[in-house]
């Protein structure tokens, strides 16, 4: 890994657009069992890249960049329209891709929009809330992104939660998750999305 710059500036929304224009880095597809009949209200700009599913999220404690605990089911979220997705800070593929996608939507939302970022990470033994804190740092996270990480048992809890096969984390997919978590219901990415395509769907939640 040395010598990759895990940062913004290198990993900038142009190269996004390069990837996505050569096709799309797909993704697994939800499971059958949680899938959601209401997926025909999607809009209709992201109806071609999302599904919806209702999915059981349990309330697990995680730890934020800051260190300090975080009640998934608690402040962090309550209120909140939730864009989740999963990293882990040493990745040098999809990862920074992704992570360039939140930034990107960060800047997109008004400063009083009822929205919690989430970056998840999938090698908690690894990364310690320092490790996460320089590389929430390096893609320019403001108050409402918040790194997280946690016991191998809570984060595995979360991953089967959420559908997310993660057991190579080497060779993994994309996966984006829109929603509110007191409701269970989430439009699930099925492949990179453009931060855009985020953004149309939480102002279709928020009104």
């Amino acid at each position: 890994m040395t010598g990759v710059c895990f940062c913004r500036s290198v990993w900038g929304a142009g190269l996004i657009a390069a990837v996505l224009g050569s096709g799309p880095v797909t993704g697994p597809g939800p499971a059958e069992a949680h899938s959601d009949d209401t997926a025909g209200h999607l809009p209709a700009a992201a109806s071609g890249s999302f599904s919806i599913e209702r999915l059981a999220v349990p309330d697990v404690t995680l730890i934020d960049q800051n260190a300090n605990l975080q009640r998934l089911k608690g402040p962090l979220t309550q209120g909140q329209i939730v864009v989740l997705n999963f990293s882990y800070t040493t990745c040098d593929s999809i990862c920074p891709l992704g992570n360039v996608v939140m930034a990107d939507l960060q800047d997109l939302l008004p400063e009083d929009a009822p929205v919690r970022l989430l970056s998840i990470t999938i090698d908690p033994t690894t990364d310690t809330p320092e490790l996460m804190r320089d590389a929430a740092d390096s893609f320019g996270a403001g108050p409402r992104w918040s790194w997280l990480t946690g016991s191998p048992d809570e984060i595995t809890r979360l991953l089967a939660a959420f559908d997310a096969d993660y057991a190579n984390i080497v060779l993994h997919d994309p996966m984006f998750l829109v929603g509110r978590i007191s409701e269970g219901r989430f439009y699930r990415s099925l492949s990179m999305p453009m931060p855009e395509e985020l953004k149309r769907i939480v102002d279709a939640m928020a009104h």
